[in-house]
């Protein structure tokens, strides 16, 4: 199974820290944000695509050498970004896979055992999502929300970041998506043209198909802002 990273974002609102370098690339204890969901994937992939954009392309180079083969999307600005969804469709034409992909943001820090996810996947392989109970209705606002079937875990409906989040089901962007919903994902590009997030994609799915969820145990912290990153290195630490 190959690992589709996407970092082309321009990290817009933690600048003025992202002007000269990517969101995935800032330090959290002692190396870039990306590097600690590489490292705690590496074990369970046979290796990883890094989508960047244009601006950060060389960056991203520089900091892969040999333990991934990094993609320019070619978007040299925040306004004319390609989007996840364009992202991960230019990945899988450049580089085609022979099987399921597992496909994350770049930006999210996790303090879990990947082990108990990828298990379940094996054990039943399907389209499977991490989904995890969020107590904090400011942070279920800028994550997908999801309503889940409790008999089998399925995914009924998925909102992306809802203004009234109806659920406490948070699913951040870590899918295991199988050959069936990587083909998918032409029919969804040509409805939603102007598609951007991930969970619109996964929202769009689950209303045809199966879309499983497994419950993470542990926890999960979105760098998505200043204030994000202010918590990173302790939360990395401590777990506070």
């Amino acid at each position: 199974m190959k690992a589709i990273i996407l970092c082309a974002g321009f990290g817009t609102r933690l600048y003025p820290l992202t002007k000269d370098r990517a969101k995935p690339l800032l330090p959290v204890a002692g190396k870039p944000i990306v590097e600690h969901l590489v490292d705690q994937l590496a074990a369970h992939v046979d290796g990883f695509v890094v989508v960047s954009n244009r601006r950060f392309y060389d960056a991203f180079v520089t900091w892969a050498g040999r333990r991934a083969h990094v993609l320019d999307d070619g978007a040299t600005t925040n306004e004319t970004r390609l989007g996840a969804v364009q992202d991960l469709a230019l990945a899988l034409r450049e580089s085609p896979p022979d099987g399921p992909v597992l496909v994350a943001a770049g930006d999210n820090l996790f303090r879990i055992a990947f082990g108990a996810f990828f298990d379940d996947y094996h054990k039943k392989p399907r389209t499977l999502v991490l989904r995890y109970r969020e107590t904090s209705i400011d942070k279920c606002r800028q994550t997908g929300i999801a309503e889940i079937n409790a008999h089998d875990g399925r995914i009924v409906k998925l909102w992306e970041k809802p203004d009234e989040p109806p659920t406490p089901w948070a699913c951040p962007a870590l899918y295991i998506l199988e050959p069936e919903a990587i083909e998918a994902l032409g029919a969804y590009i040509a409805d939603y043209t102007r598609a951007d997030a991930l969970g619109g994609f996964i929202g769009w799915l689950a209303e045809r198909s199966s879309v499983y969820t497994h419950e993470m145990q542990g926890s999960r912290l979105d760098v998505g802002d200043l204030d994000g990153y202010a918590k990173a290195e302790n939360w990395m630490k401590n777990g506070v």
